[in-house]
């Protein structure tokens, strides 16, 4: 197969073992690091479940600065301080709101601040990678990120016309919508319109043009159009006065007021659900918070690059269970890296402790189940193999990789890792390689 695709031997590592003894059904190339893209976020989750453990969770404070008088005015600033929480979505954000809504205030006289100092990171360049800014897997990691910076654009036939709105709408997003109903059955949902987005005065218009087939359904298409401050603000605007509340003034960042008293403090959801989020998903950004999360946790020296210690964290959490680091490029912890090297050796040992860990359960149900979830839902589903392969995947321009557990015929469970790195692999050929590889292991006695 891979002579067909034209990939040479060299440029795949490959290991298969046996779970439970470690015992080595093939090696390939173990040794050699190569860039794993998202499948290094085995190694960020199961350091942070065993480091951080599967109850942790972040915690966003809100103070006042300022009075609060007795008709819920407060004569100051409302500080939102964030803690990190990678999973503080549109919903959970509504909740907060309401919690401080709760607690007397109604309208804020002053600013919006917000608090993103628990990180210490360098500007986030969303075009670095690869030139397209808005996707969402270019969003930046913020200690107080709400929503993973996500608007999602619907288009929506309904009686006779073809709708568009934003979700959520924040208030500085226009949408221009030129789109016209065409007739005859839908082939592509993505074809014969256009979506492009113009920034100007300070504000985004989301231009739709072109026709679109109404028995295509309801079609979306997710994007960041705002920095992740700007965006946490307009969400919060937009949430504070749908419930009835006004905020006077605008927003800056910085750290909390000395003077500024705590009103509540809102947890999130714990670790475990989060790792789940990650692995099935591949979130990139929720990665990054996470890596961020345990160098907060083990930063020593105040002021230090939270990044740095995250992977210094890690890399010693390693070599305490007895995996070598050498070779080892941990980078951001997502995958979304040119820099990042693993070598295939070292994540079958990564999935070997996690095998044995106290926090196997935690771990292994936050991997993509074949035909069924995650990344691998629409793969093997005519195999044996649909929904006893966990798997997590893997896929940058040139590089095409997978590790997990393979529940085999055999009743015996087994560990694969592998990894393509080559000019010639892409996401089809990538995935026909992976299937049989997973095949091969499934029908192994």
């Amino acid at each position: 197969m891979l002579a067909h695709h034209g990939i040479p031997q060299n440029a795949v590592s490959l290991v298969v073992r046996e779970a439970e003894s470690d015992r080595e059904l093939l090696a390939h190339q173990a040794d050699r690091p190569r860039n794993p893209a998202s499948v290094i976020k085995l190694l960020t989750t199961i350091a942070a479940l065993e480091l951080l453990g599967p109850t942790y969770e972040w915690e966003t404070r809100y103070l006042l600065d300022g009075k609060l008088d007795s008709s819920g005015r407060l004569q100051g600033n409302l500080v939102l301080k964030g803690g990190g929480d990678p999973f503080l979505t549109v919903e959970r954000f509504w909740s907060h709101v309401l919690a401080i809504r709760e607690r007397g205030v109604l309208h804020v006289d002053g600013n919006l601040i917000i608090d993103n100092t628990l990180f210490n990171i360098p500007a986030h360049d969303r075009a670095a990678f690869d030139g397209k800014p808005t996707r969402l897997y270019n969003v930046g990691p913020d200690a107080a990120l709400t929503n993973f910076s996500a608007t999602r654009f619907v288009i929506q036939p309904l009686d006779g016309r073809i709708l568009v709105f934003a979700d959520p709408p924040l208030a500085n997003l226009e949408i221009e919508n030129r789109l016209s109903p065409a007739e005859g059955k839908c082939v592509n949902r993505s074809s014969g319109w256009t979506f492009n987005l113009v920034r100007q005065d300070g504000r985004v218009r989301a231009r739709f043009g072109g026709n679109y087939r109404p028995r295509c359904g309801v079609h979306s298409v997710s994007r960041s159009v705002l920095s992740n401050n700007e965006y946490t603000y307009q969400l919060f605007r937009h949430l504070w006065e749908s419930m009835g509340g006004s905020l006077n003034g605008g927003y800056r960042t910085g750290s909390a007021p000395g003077t500024a008293r705590e009103l509540v403090a809102i947890p999130s959801r714990p670790l475990a659900a989060n790792v789940a989020s990650i692995n099935k998903y591949s979130n990139n950004v929720m990665a990054r918070q996470l890596l961020l999360t345990i160098g907060s946790e083990w930063r020593v020296e105040s002021g230090g690059d939270t990044r740095a210690a995250g992977i210094e964290a890690i890399a010693e959490w390693l070599r305490g269970v007895g995996i070598d680091t050498t070779g080892l490029v941990i980078d951001n912890g997502s995958g979304l890296s040119r820099v990042s090297r693993i070598s295939a050796d070292q994540i079958a040992k990564l999935l070997s402790v996690a095998w044995h860990s106290n926090w196997q359960p935690e771990f292994l149900s936050s991997l993509s189940l074949a035909a069924l979830d995650g990344t691998m839902r629409k793969r093997l589903r005519k195999s044996s193999l649909a929904g006893r392969a966990r798997i997590k995947t893997g896929l940058i321009n040139g590089v095409r990789s997978m590790a997990g557990y393979v529940h085999a015929a055999n009743g015996r469970h087994y560990t694969v890792a592998m990894m393509i790195d080559s000019d010639r692999v892409n996401f089809w050929n990538g995935n026909q390689i992976q299937d049989a590889v997973l095949e091969w292991v499934f029908l192994h006695n």
